[in-house]
C-alpha cells in the first residue's frame, strides 16, 4: 500500500495499530496498539524527554498537567511552590538551583493531603555530618527549605510522586550547612 498524507486530524473510534506482517506465514503482529481509551501499549521503546522549566518568581502553583515535569528553583529570595490535588501517578522534581538566602517552600494545596517517603540531607563540608529525616505522616503537608540546616544550598534534589489521593512520596537529597534540622512541616 502506498503511504497516506492527511492534513488535519486522523480521528477513529476504534483505536490505532501499528502492525508488521511475517513475508512467509502472513502472520500479523501488533506492535502499538492505542485503544478506543487512548491507552498505548507497545513492544517498542517510547521516547521522551522531561520538560525542565526554571521558577524565579516569588510563588508557582503547578498544574496537575505539568505532571513529570522537572522544576529548577532559581530565586535566592525565595519560593513558595503549591503543589495540586495529589491523584495517583502525579509526579514532579525540583532541583535546587540556586542557594536560597530566603526560605524555600513546596506546600500540599490542603491539609489532608500529606508527604510520606524521606529527606536525606548531607553537609558537603563536613563528610561525617548527614542525617535523614522522615516524615510523621499525620500532619506533615509542607517541605520546608527554610535554613541551610534544612538543606537550601544549590544542587539539592527532589522527588515527588502522588502515591493515592490525600499522599505524596518524597525522596529528597538535599544538600545543608550548620545544624542539620528535618524540612518537613
Amino acid at each position: 500500500m502506498a503511504n497516506t498524507t492527511f492534513n488535519g486530524p486522523v480521528r477513529s473510534e476504534g483505536g490505532f495499530e501499528q502492525i508488521s506482517k511475517t513475508a512467509g506465514t502472513g502472520a500479523i503482529t501488533t506492535n502499538l496498539d492505542i485503544d478506543t481509551s487512548g491507552n498505548i501499549t507497545t513492544t517498542g521503546y517510547v521516547s521522551s524527554y522531561a520538560n525542565v522549566s526554571s521558577i524565579t518568581d516569588a510563588t508557582k502553583s503547578v498544574e496537575s498537567t505539568d505532571s513529570g515535569t522537572v522544576y529548577t528553583l532559581n530565586r535566592a529570595a525565595g519560593i513558595v511552590v503549591t503543589l495540586p490535588t495529589a491523584a495517583a501517578g502525579l509526579n514532579y522534581t525540583f532541583i535546587v538551583g540556586t542557594t536560597f538566602t530566603g526560605a524555600g517552600q513546596i506546600n500540599t494545596d490542603n491539609a489532608s493531603d500529606l508527604f510520606s517517603g524521606f529527606a536525606h540531607i548531607f553537609d558537603p563540608a563536613t563528610a561525617t555530618d548527614m542525617n535523614t529525616f522522615i516524615p510523621d505522616a499525620s500532619d506533615d503537608d509542607t517541605i520546608d527549605l527554610g535554613t541551610a540546616g534544612q538543606g537550601w544550598l544549590v544542587g539539592g534534589i527532589i522527588r515527588l510522586v502522588a502515591t493515592s489521593a490525600a499522599v505524596w512520596h518524597c525522596e529528597a537529597f538535599l544538600h545543608g550547612d550548620g545544624t542539620l534540622a528535618t524540612p518537613f512541616e
